[in-house]
């Protein structure tokens, strides 16, 4: 019997990486094939709950407030005997849409996931940020203020509000704190702060952000990162676009490092132990575009598998633009792939995702299983 390790992330909106993996594993039983089920992350959603559950780690819930302001709870997880913490940042600052607060870059903070990141430090040795999913575009401005940076006017006046992407055009010097947590950033995307493919104009139009939004808040960044990295070294890291520009805002603020998100999920859930028992890999996610290709987890798993000399395939929910580039012709890591909508009605897949990915992955199996 042919092995399959079914590896997706969350399809977002939709399904999680975890009921996804088991619908694609139970499609995959149905065509006679040995399943494996491996859900995996790339910083986003499902980041924290994947590697608490490989590392054995624990959780504990605080108080908080959300990227519109608006007091929650939400989870720190620990690990490594208490002296690692990590953070979710879309579980407090992720995108919720909701036509009456009309939600968009402009007027939401990272301050709150910097309030965990405050908490966390009080015990921890180390903080991990995993950055994925995030509604903010503030340059992690929230963020470093809740761990004690100022941000002053023109005049030197202190902006006291919360950091929001609207605020950064008044921002006229910035004064750190001498001493910053060990932070640590998992990023899912390699983009720069900065550009056509960077935090405002590549993922700005995603958050909710109109044309002259993105003018605003591509100016406002702007004039971050000359505050912050005058000499302009940082700012056009690989990375540094991620969660709004918080990666560059804890890079060039704080002296945090940066890792790709998706290689600390698969390292921490040892996935390269998992492949050689296995005749193909199966990855999936929502859409397979260009970005994919930027540090997503499918993208990034399948570069694994394709290391591992396996069939790699991938089963997403739709293509995008560029998503030619994923397969081995064009230089990417993926023999196959396959979409969702190819097969089943749009309506189907939302109210049903687990069953429309089990009938998929057994109908893709079914045609190779010689």
């Amino acid at each position: 019997m042919k092995q399959v390790l079914c590896a997706p992330d969350s399809f977002k909106g939709t399904i999680s990486a975890f009921y996804a993996a088991q619908a694609m594993a139970d499609g995959a039983h149905a065509a006679q094939w040995e399943p494996q089920a491996c859900p995996i992350a790339d910083g986003g959603e499902g980041t924290m709950n994947l590697i608490l559950n490989a590392q054995r780690g624990s959780r504990e819930r605080f108080r908080t407030i959300d990227a519109r302001g608006r007091e929650i709870e939400a989870e720190i997880g620990f690990m490594n005997n208490g002296t690692t913490a990590i953070i979710e940042m879309a579980s407090v600052a992720g995108f919720q849409p909701n036509h009456e607060l009309n939600q968009t870059p402009l007027d939401t903070t990272s301050f709150g996931v910097g309030q965990l990141a405050a908490i966390a430090a009080r015990t921890c040795d180390e903080i991990i940020l995993a950055m994925g999913g995030t509604s903010t575009i503030d340059g992690g401005t929230g963020l470093l203020q809740a761990l004690g940076t100022r941000f002053l006017d023109g005049i030197g006046q202190p902006l006291e509000d919360f950091m929001t992407g609207r605020m950064l055009g008044r921002i006229g010097s910035i004064e750190l704190p001498r001493l910053m947590p060990r932070i640590r950033i998992a990023v899912d995307v390699m983009s720069p702060l900065l550009g056509d493919h960077g935090a405002a104009r590549l993922f700005g139009p995603q958050k909710g952000a109109d044309p002259k939004m993105v003018d605003r808040l591509e100016a406002g960044l702007l004039k971050l990162a000359d505050l912050l990295d005058p000499d302009g070294t940082t700012r056009c890291l690989p990375g540094t676009g991620a969660a709004g520009g918080a990666a560059f805002g804890l890079l060039a603020g704080a002296e945090a490092t940066i890792v790709s998100g998706s290689e600390l999920v698969l390292e921490s859930i040892e996935f390269n132990k998992l492949l050689p028992a296995h005749d193909w890999l199966l990855v999936g996610e929502g859409c397979l575009d260009a970005q994919s290709m930027q540090g997503k987890a499918a993208i990034t798993a399948a570069r694994h598998g394709q290391r591992a000399g396996i069939k790699v395939g991938c089963l997403c929910g739709q293509t995008g633009e560029g998503w030619e580039l994923a397969l081995r012709q064009h230089g990417g890591p993926l023999d196959a792939v396959w979409s969702l909508a190819d097969t089943h009605e749009l309506e189907a897949c939302l109210k049903e995702p687990a069953r429309c990915l089990k009938e998929a992955t057994t109908q893709i199996l079914g045609s190779i299983a010689d």
